[in-house]
């Protein structure tokens, strides 16, 4: 589709008060995009408002929370009249966890679907009338968790790869109509130092995982993806090893994680 000018073209990304999605939005501004913040908490919101602002950025902010569809409703109606169009959705906010499947408590399930998977669904939705009329972007933030089953990752590992199979069925209807499609598949990027993820009952617990990537990059990396209109990226070495050896031969990778929690080196890679 060639390079994708993103001068005054308006950008929403979903869970962008911090971590990748607001370096993404920084990363977006700083090539000449107008950005729509999105988060649930007000005073997170603000904050990543102001920050971007003095830094001479175009910027608005929307509070919702993803998992509703009126909520999103709302949001996408909002960037919509707050920039007067939208070009640009980046479904990036999500939740990650740490439980064995058998642990995990319905509601619990029920919330990291939610986030995940319908609080991508929901927003996109809403979105494709404005993003075909403009020929936009629609870009969904997955992870190596989906191309490949890790432990104690079940119902992430689930969302993340429900999402290209989404992905990839919208291509097929919106490339007609010049929307370019793409997903990124990100690997372990840093954490704010408040960064948690859900636990067996819903409670927040530290992510406990080494990081391989920064957020900046990461976020540069999905700028990329916009502006050259690709149909996927796979982020960091190891994304990429994980990739290339579960199309190889998946029950190695499968075998290497078991033997990995075995013999307590998952640690090592972020695996449990």
């Amino acid at each position: 589709m060639g390079t994708y000018d993103l001068k005054n073209k308006v950008a929403l990304i979903t869970g962008s008060s911090r971590g990748i999605g607001l370096a993404t939005a920084r990363a977006l501004a700083s090539r000449g995009a107008k950005i729509a913040l999105n988060a649930r908490s007000a005073d997170k919101l603000a904050s990543a408002e102001k920050q971007l602002k003095s830094e001479g950025f175009d910027v608005i902010s929307v509070q919702a929370d993803v998992s509703d569809p009126e909520s999103c409703r709302t949001m996408i109606e909002s960037v919509i009249s707050g920039f007067g169009g939208l070009d640009i959705l980046v479904n990036n906010a999500g939740v990650s966890m740490r439980s064995n499947f058998e642990d995990l408590t319905a509601e619990t399930c029920r919330e990291i679907i939610g986030v995940n998977l319908l609080g991508c669904i929901y927003p996109t939705l809403y979105a494709i009338p404005q993003i075909k009329a403009n020929k936009g972007s629609l870009v969904f933030i997955s992870s190596i968790a989906g191309l490949i089953g890790l432990p104690t990752g079940s119902l992430y590992c689930a969302t993340k790869s429900a999402l290209r199979g989404l992905a990839d069925s919208l291509r097929c209807e919106l490339a007609p109509e010049g929307v370019h499609v793409g997903v990124v598949y990100v690997g372990f990027t840093e954490n704010d130092p408040e960064k948690t993820v859900i636990g067996s009952g819903g409670e927040r617990i530290s992510p406990g995982r080494p990081a391989h990537v920064t957020q900046a990059d990461t976020g540069k990396k999905i700028a990329d993806v916009i502006q050259h209109r690709s149909r996927e990226a796979l982020l960091s070495p190891i994304g990429k090893f994980a990739a290339a050896a579960s199309r190889i031969s998946p029950s190695a990778v499968e075998t290497a994680i078991i033997l990995s929690r075995k013999f307590n080196i998952s640690e090592l890679v972020g695996i449990r």
